[in-house]
């Protein structure tokens, strides 16, 4: 359906809007451009900036495949149960809702804000505002998004994107981790064990207050 990808398009555009400005506004303030993927001498996360740009070309084949409402098998077909316009209202909202919250997170982090592992410049371990209460809400934002676009298109290939994406994040998350652990030690540490990966903990929404 036509709003289908409307509601898809609208949400992806916000998404490339919102690096770009945020990369482009960081490079002019700071000089460092924050994409720092492919300046990593690390093995794994050289494979994890090509398996990135991998993953941005899937997902735009695979906008111009639903908008284009191409049939291969069953590999396209929406399940029933979530084939209805309430469904895709709701994925829409899931969608912008994530996307809130990586710009509420790409604010919070100022000039820290990085797109892959900075090994050359040491910057600021952030744990105030939304990262009082999880690690990683730029990622968990990221979620929510590709949560919202599998409900507007149910489909087994839009799936496959995001279990691919999902466990891209998680692969990065841990990567990360490691790292702002040997940087910042026991801060860190003890960051990590009042906070969650991606969700708030129970046992600290009252203490974090």
């Amino acid at each position: 359906m036509f709003y289908e990808t409307v509601f898809v398009v609208v949400l992806f555009l916000i998404y490339l809007t919102l690096w770009e400005l945020k990369r482009r506004r960081q490079k002019k303030v700071t000089g460092v451009d924050p994409e720092v993927f492919d300046r990593s001498s690390d093995p794994l996360q050289q494979y994890m900036a090509k398996f990135s740009k991998f993953m941005t070309g899937y997902i735009v084949l695979l906008i111009i495949f639903h908008a284009a409402g191409v049939r291969f098998y069953s590999l396209f077909t929406r399940f029933p149960l979530l084939d209805n316009f309430q469904t895709d209202l709701f994925g829409l909202v899931v969608g912008l809702t994530g996307l809130v919250l990586c710009a509420v997170a790409q604010r919070t982090m100022g000039n820290a804000w990085r797109v892959g592992i900075d090994e050359e410049t040491k910057t600021a371990l952030i744990t105030t505002g939304i990262f009082r209460y999880v690690r990683n809400p730029t990622y968990a934002g990221l979620m929510l998004l590709t949560l919202g676009v599998w409900l507007i298109w149910p489909t087994w290939t839009m799936a496959l994107f995001a279990i691919m994406f999902y466990l891209f994040l998680e692969i990065q998350v841990r990567c990360e981790e490691r790292f702002l652990l040997k940087i910042h030690g026991d801060k860190y540490r003890a960051y990590c064990s009042r906070t969650g990966r991606y969700f708030i903990r129970r046992g600290n929404r009252n203490r974090n207050r």
